[in-house]
């Protein structure tokens, strides 16, 4: 019987994959991952699985046209964190990127990106449209704006929408949180194959080249401190995550607004300071929120 893995772009579909080629093997297999951690280049010669990324039409078609007995995995996501680390996956090595981050092709330059990516995007457009701006080298603050967008609007992303039907389809679900730690990764795909496998240096190995992880680990110490009330120096961060610290307080605090010129804030001091002193006279929730009301439950 062949297993079939379907994805949603960023969750580590390749990677999986790989995985249970390793079991199908009984060993852990060699590999090589490009310096961006992009697992796509990887050429099996095990095919008894098979993946899909479900937001590409060639790989849909693909994935329609199977015959046989065949069991199927779906890779799923359930926070708004989770979609958060989903979008800088895909920005950061989606579509042709191989050899240099996405993020920082896009914060130098429009058209680099473009030529790396080499999969139609609408930033483009959505820049000129939305803030009238129709350079190749973007601002930082209007690409930050546009990602506070993205994540507002979530809930009409490809990757959201994708999310939505995978759970849909109930059983054999595998989740991003148990991809990203090994020992709940370890204990599925154990009973899964029905035999065990040590692949902890390979799961490593995904961690450690990976930066949309760590761009997450220090988006979560960066909230952690603003809300505990303690003071670090904001270092290192690429616009989505500047992005996603905006939206979570934006959410958190509804009347708040975080439109920020090109510098982000230095300290998380600076951040707890903003949101304690937001002039009382400028309140008013994001009209995205009142448009979204039945989402962010605003009255």
């Amino acid at each position: 019987m062949k297993n079939v893995i379907l994805y949603i772009p960023g969750s580590h579909g390749s990677f999986l994959k790989f995985l249970f080629d390793c079991y199908d093997q009984g060993k852990v297999l060699g590999f090589e991952t490009t310096e961006t951690g992009n697992w796509h280049a990887m050429k099996s010669q095990v095919y008894d699985t098979v993946c899909f990324d479900m937001a590409n039409d060639y790989q849909r078609k693909m994935y329609a046209s199977l015959t046989g007995d065949h069991e199927e995995y779906r890779i799923v996501f359930n926070t708004l964190e989770d979609f958060y680390y989903i979008l800088q996956c895909v920005i950061d090595r989606g579509g042709y990127l191989s050899w240099h981050s996405g993020i920082e092709l896009l914060e130098q330059s429009l058209d680099a990106y473009e030529k790396e990516y080499k999969v139609k995007t609408t930033y483009r457009q959505t820049i000129k449209d939305l803030y009238g701006y129709n350079d190749s080298r973007v601002p930082r603050f209007i690409l930050r704006n546009l990602f506070i967008l993205i994540f507002i609007t979530h809930f009409n992303h490809n990757c959201w929408k994708l999310n939505n039907e995978f759970k849909s389809h109930g059983g054999n679900l595998i989740g991003l949180d148990e991809i990203l730690q090994y020992k709940k990764l370890k204990q599925r795909i154990d009973l899964i194959f029905g035999r065990s496998l040590d692949f902890q240096d390979v799961h490593r190995h995904l961690l450690e080249n990976n930066k949309p992880y760590a761009q997450r680990k220090k988006v979560r110490e960066i909230i952690n401190a603003v809300e505990t009330g303690k003071d670090i120096s904001i270092q290192g961060l690429n616009t989505i995550s500047e992005a996603y610290i905006c939206f979570y307080f934006e959410k958190k605090y509804y009347s708040i607004n975080f439109a920020l010129a090109n510098d982000f804030f230095k300290t998380t001091k600076d951040i707890k300071m903003y949101i304690d002193h937001y002039p009382s006279y400028m309140r008013k929730p994001n009209n995205l929120f009142l448009e979204h009301w039945k989402i962010y439950n605003v009255k």
